[in-house]
């Protein structure tokens, strides 16, 4: 089922880590430029049409080449740490160390 997830671009990174550790890498993130908040009007529609598009983009082309074109987007501060069970928003990572010290 075609899928999109709308998001502001500077969660852009966790949604992509969150999207890879749920077996969705090639989900389609959209993201709407930062800040969402005191927008004048005209860039309020400025980026609803940016949105709009987008969206609209990711929903009709084929499956394939959506997750192909999303598979590395916002990846680039989350990569590296996925593996170790971290979750990167910009330089700082939030480590799951729940596993650590235990006896097996």
């Amino acid at each position: 089922m075609p899928t999109v997830v709308l998001c502001s671009d500077e969660f852009g990174p966790l949604g992509r880590a969150e999207a890879r550790a749920l077996g969705f890498g090639g989900l389609a993130l959209v993201a709407s430029p930062h800040p969402l908040a005191g927008n004048s009007s005209d860039l309020v529609k400025a980026k609803a049409g940016f949105l709009a598009s987008e969206v609209h983009r990711a929903l009709t082309s084929p499956a394939a080449t959506v997750a192909q074109e999303n598979r590395e987007r916002f990846s680039q501060l989350t990569h590296r740490r996925l593996e170790a069970g971290a979750v990167c928003l910009d330089e700082a990572c939030v480590v799951d160390l729940s596993g650590v010290g235990q006896r097996s």
